[in-house]
């Protein structure tokens, strides 16, 4: 027998078995990259918003007098969202699926902040929110300067009409664990919300210890330090997930809280 039909008698023997590696290495490799099919788990439109909110309006309020403090203003840089798989909170590089960074925004003005992204139904143990420093090109359009190398500006009054401001440079990425081990997003119940609580960010700030100039008080890492350190340790438990299910951007009158931070 020469070579030549040697080699062609082995290519029919071993051509069946590689091609039937090939299928099956390609079926696992699409299971584990694929959250369902298009028959069973087709893909939706989903929307993540985003707000400032009190819950202690009689202590801070939010654009409305009434409160020993008033936030007319929250502006925050926003950078990309995890949403951790159910069951990959424990992973040491856990799998997520990421959805578009904000960016800038006023989360006090009552306006519509929101990110949409496509996706299939699916279980989450976490969301991950990072807390970034504006940089010199984000700042137009009234975007303040002041917000310049920072991630969160406050400005607002106290009852007494003392202005204020304040200015933190902290870029945490806050981690907001599901409050039942695990939540959904499903093409019924595809809107969510990221809520900003400014009266839990605010707690135990004491106003009547701080330096004022000029009539007014500036809380940064220059001026009245220790009232900016309160702020920021209590940052990450001001923040919550929560359904919204009229998709406003708005807590609902019903409030579904879905994960919160510690």
């Amino acid at each position: 027998m020469t070579r030549g039909r040697r080699l062609g008698m082995l290519c029919l023997v071993f051509r069946p078995i590689l091609h039937g590696l090939f299928a099956l290495g390609m079926a696992a490799f699409a299971s584990g990259c694929s959250s369902g099919t298009e028959t069973g788990n087709p893909p939706f439109q989903a929307e993540l918003s985003y707000t400032a909110y009190s819950s202690a309006p009689q202590l801070v309020a939010v654009g409305d007098a009434g409160g020993q403090a008033v936030v007319d203003s929250a502006w925050l840089d926003l950078d990309t969202v995890a949403l951790l798989g159910q069951g990959r909170c424990v992973e040491p590089e856990p799998a997520a699926l990421s959805l578009p960074g904000l960016g800038i925004g006023d989360h006090a003005s009552g306006q519509h902040n929101a990110t949409r992204f496509a996706v299939s139904r699916a279980e989450y143990c976490a969301l991950e929110l990072p807390f970034v420093l504006a940089q010199p090109e984000q700042i137009h359009g009234g975007v303040p300067q002041d917000l310049q190398w920072h991630s969160v500006m406050l400005a607002g009054s106290l009852a007494d009409g003392t202005p204020f401001t304040l200015l933190s440079a902290a870029t945490p990425t806050v981690r907001l664990e599901a409050d039942a081990g695990s939540f959904e997003i499903s093409a019924k119940q595809a809107k969510t919300l990221i809520g900003f609580d400014l009266a839990t960010w605010l707690a135990d700030v004491d106003w009547a210890s701080a330096t004022r100039v000029g009539g007014a008080i500036d809380i940064s890492a220059q001026q009245n330090a220790a009232l900016l350190a309160q702020f920021e340790s209590n940052l990450a438990r001001g923040v919550a997930l929560y359904r919204d299910a009229d998709g406003d951007g708005k807590l609902d009158d019903v409030r579904v809280r879905l994960a919160h931070g510690e």
